[in-house]
């Protein structure tokens, strides 16, 4: 389908809105504080906002709805949790990392056991963002491409570098603010998708409940114990575990509440985005649904080759009124960008702070660190377009699984997190060991086993926990190194945090 003037004028607005808002915030960047946290002055409901649409990617308003189309509502279970994780995290994880005035999540562990169980975790954190940057950035382009003729090369391109443009100008601010906008016109747009669907489908809501159902689209509640299929129990528990994870120890999205004003603001940011999430994600299996139904009522007007991914787009483009596919694509474009100018801002922040920061013997001037900070987005940004290229020789379904593959990093990470916050016994030694076990038997598990992959990133935290508890027993640490270890758990921070350096 050829977009019309219209619906390139819509896009063409979006995208220099989002320009505009870069640029202006790059005045007045004049330290890195301000480039990687906005000086932490950002109030709660913008924050919860900015979690919100870090943690909703393209994928996700894509993926959901044609999961929805092509299977049932099996893995709702595992979004809806993301709601008790941010509780958790607010409570036991951003008190500790806020009052230590961190910048990177893994200067905790450096402080708890030692750098070399810091330096891990600060490169599998590279490893797993800086490889799904481009994945978040094709898996949309893939899918407009397909169903509009759009050349993938210039899909990727386009949204990526403007992306990487208002992000290096304006830094945390720029992001954080764009984030919003992108919320309003994702959102927004989903809304819309579903009035729509009110509007043209035939029947009522009782009419619509009865065919999806007859269907089997609400298959949520099977109780059977599986570990290589997806039922209810995986879903829930292993899709609790991957989110305390996403939300407590991914820099991604616990840099968005080390830049609020207080502890106080960044629990309510996540406090704020639990009671978002819900809706949220009803909305897209909602939209799923009709989008089901209406896909069987023009059934000879969907070609029977579109991945799951395709079916919204192809949608929006052939069956939405005039103006109104610039809209929605700008909607997509804006779930991605929100995602890559999060990850890219994460990514140059642990590349200074955990790399380059520790090894400099003299002191460096502000803009000479400005200007660093600005060149590592850059070639960050680089990379999550060669890497969003090279995605084009996959199968889209493996590049999907690609992203889900961040539970296999995010097992082990969490583990560690864990052993560093209850226990005073264990030693960065153990840490380390512990840590990389979790995380090397995590991918075994993934690529050598049918184990379900929701289930992947509990086997890693158990593993981990496991290691390191051994170790504790084994090799506990002296009185005198566990006095201070205790220092940096959870207990020991909440009896004695004037004590802490």
């Amino acid at each position: 389908m050829t977009l019309n003037l219209i619906d390139w004028f819509a896009i063409g607005v979006y995208f220099v809105t989002l320009l505009a808002i870069g640029l202006y915030f790059a005045k007045g960047q004049n330290s890195l504080d301000e480039y990687f946290l906005g000086k932490r002055r950002f109030g709660a409901l913008v924050m919860s906002i900015s979690v919100l649409g870090t943690a909703t990617s393209a994928i996700s308003f894509l993926g959901v709805p044609g999961f929805v189309v092509a299977q049932d509502w099996s893995i709702i279970a595992s979004s809806l949790v993301g709601a008790p994780a941010a509780l958790l995290v607010a409570s036991l994880f951003v008190p500790v990392f806020y009052a230590l005035r961190l910048t990177s999540v893994y200067e905790y562990l450096e402080r708890r056991f030692d750098r070399r169980v810091a330096v891990l975790n600060s490169a599998l954190f590279l490893l797993m963002r800086g490889t799904l940057a481009g994945v978040a950035i094709f898996a949309p382009s893939l899918a407009l491409s397909v169903v509009t003729g759009w050349d993938l090369t210039l899909c990727i391109v386009l949204s990526a570098t403007l992306t990487i443009v208002y992000t290096t100008v304006g830094g945390m601010s720029a992001v954080v603010w764009t984030e919003l906008l992108q919320v309003v016109v994702l959102f927004g747009g989903a809304l819309f998708i579903v009035g729509y669907f009110g509007v043209v489908l035939d029947g009522g809501p009782i009419e619509w409940y009865e065919r999806a159902s007859a269907a089997n689209k609400f298959n949520v509640l099977d109780f059977r114990f599986s570990a290589t299929e997806i039922t209810f129990w995986s879903s829930a528990l292993g899709g609790l575990v991957y989110n305390v994870a996403f939300y407590g120890v991914d820099q991604v999205l616990v840099q968005r509440y080390l830049a609020s004003s207080s502890a106080q603001a960044a629990r309510r940011s996540l406090a704020l985005n639990a009671l978002y999430a819900i809706p949220v994600i009803l909305v897209l299996f909602l939209m799923g649904t009709l989008l089901y139904l209406f896909i069987q009522e023009h059934s000879g007007r969907f070609p029977g080759h579109l991945e799951t991914d395709q079916y919204l787009p192809y949608f929006i483009v052939n069956f939405l009124p005039r103006g109104l596919p610039g809209l929605m694509i700008a909607a997509i474009y804006a779930a991605a960008m929100s995602t890559l100018s999060s990850v890219l801002n994460s990514l140059t922040t642990i590349t200074i702070t955990d790399f380059i920061r520790p090894g400099v013997t003299r002191p460096i001037s502000d803009a000479a660190q400005m200007r660093l900070a600005r060149w590592i987005t850059v070639a960050w940004g680089v990379f999550a377009i060669g890497t969003a290229l090279l995605a084009g020789h996959l199968d889209s379904k493996v590049t999907l699984a690609a992203v889900k593959g961040a539970s296999l990093f995010m097992g082990g990470m969490l583990g560690v997190y864990l052993l560093g916050l209850y226990s005073s016994r264990l030693g960065a030694g153990g840490a380390y060991r512990a840590c990389l076990l979790g995380v090397v038997a995590t991918f075994i598990m993934g690529f050598w086993t049918p184990l379900n992959v929701f289930w992947l990133a509990t086997a890693g935290m158990l593993l981990t926990i496991g290691w390191g508890w051994a170790e504790s027993i084994i090799r506990p640490l002296s009185p005198e190194e566990q006095t201070r270890a205790g220092m940096f758990t959870l207990r020991g921070f909440r009896g004695c945090a004037a004590d802490r350096t």
